[in-house]
């Protein structure tokens, strides 16, 4: 935050305000008009402190089937956007092409039934998108697998396994992407991870403080004394535009309704590239693929995005 003036965030934030005609949402002023990219109109950003975080506020009725994403500060995003704007992108917002998907299925190898339903429905998702998603089923994938998958600029990584793949991936080689170097008098930051993350484990997207108690049965208030963290910001900060994850511990057979939804709902609609229709961003197919599950509410809104609306590009 101390790299951010008082001028930097007030030029930003009148940036994305114009850019906002209602001041609620992100409304590209050019995305409607590039035949490249599919994504909705509108997406509704959530700054929450240490003590609203937990709150699945995406499920209340005001923000059903709407794309919702969350951001740890107004800072990080503004500089999210300009660091876009700075790279000299071809697009309004950071997305995935079809063809730079590579997914990680049950990595250690106890969930059988997970890989024998989705390793075949991605498999079809793909063949629909005239590709091949790389896959690695059953099996722990190398870290120069993981590292590769989520520097590609454009891509996506999907895990469906225990957790948030810290055993796959830990959280310091993911900062660790993160390269500080020094020019003259200040310090540059080069993110590295560069593809949007989608993490279908327990817990996969929840933030906690280190200083929280591993058990509270009364309910009774406690001090944060740090802030909240978790693999999901660890992603967002080393560069990922976008992650996906789960606010608590989900049953597998429902998270796995709801993965395939979200990965038909996203992918689904290529078959004909110079159509003018819209498809959904990665925000809005998380908040439409809640219906997928049979537990709506205890399964259906854990799932929670964070970072930047992320659209498809066809």
């Amino acid at each position: 935050k101390d790299r951010f003036s008082s001028d930097t965030v007030h030029r930003g934030q009148d940036e994305v305000i114009q850019r906002s005609p209602d001041h609620h949402s992100m409304t590209p002023s050019r995305v409607g008009s590039d035949p490249t990219m599919c994504c909705d109109h509108h997406c509704t950003v959530l700054i929450l402190d240490e003590h609203l975080q937990r709150f699945p506020f995406e499920s209340m009725p005001m923000f059903d089937k709407k794309a919702v994403t969350r951001v740890p500060s107004l800072p990080f995003l503004l500089a999210s956007l300009n660091e876009m704007k700075s790279r000299g992108l071809s697009h309004e917002l950071p997305g995935v092409h079809p063809h730079k998907v590579k997914c990680v299925i049950d990595p250690e190898c106890n969930l059988t039934e997970t890989a024998l339903n989705i390793g075949p429905a991605l498999d079809a998702i793909a063949k629909k998108n005239d590709c091949t998603w790389e896959s690695v089923i059953g099996a722990k994938p190398s870290l120069d697998f993981m590292t590769k998958s989520i520097s590609e600029q454009d891509g996506l990584l999907l895990y469906c396994g225990h957790g948030g793949g810290e055993m796959v991936i830990s959280r310091k080689n993911i900062e660790d992407m993160m390269v500080v170097s020094s020019n003259h008098d200040s310090l540059q930051f080069q993110r590295g991870c560069k593809s949007a993350v989608v993490l279908m484990g327990c817990s996969s997207g929840k933030l906690q403080s280190v200083n929280t108690p591993r058990e509270n049965p009364s309910g009774s208030f406690y001090e944060i004394l740090y802030e909240p963290e978790g693999i999901a910001l660890s992603y967002i900060v080393a560069g990922a535009p976008c992650v996906v994850g789960n606010l608590w511990d989900v049953t597998d057979r429902d998270i796995d309704r709801y993965c395939l939804t979200l990965m038909e709902n996203f992918f689904g609609d290529c078959e004909d590239a110079g159509s003018s229709k819209q498809s959904p961003s990665l925000a809005k197919c998380v908040a439409d693929a809640r219906s997928a599950c049979k537990l709506r509410y205890i399964v259906g809104s854990a799932p929670v995005c964070y970072g930047i609306p992320v659209v498809r590009y066809r």
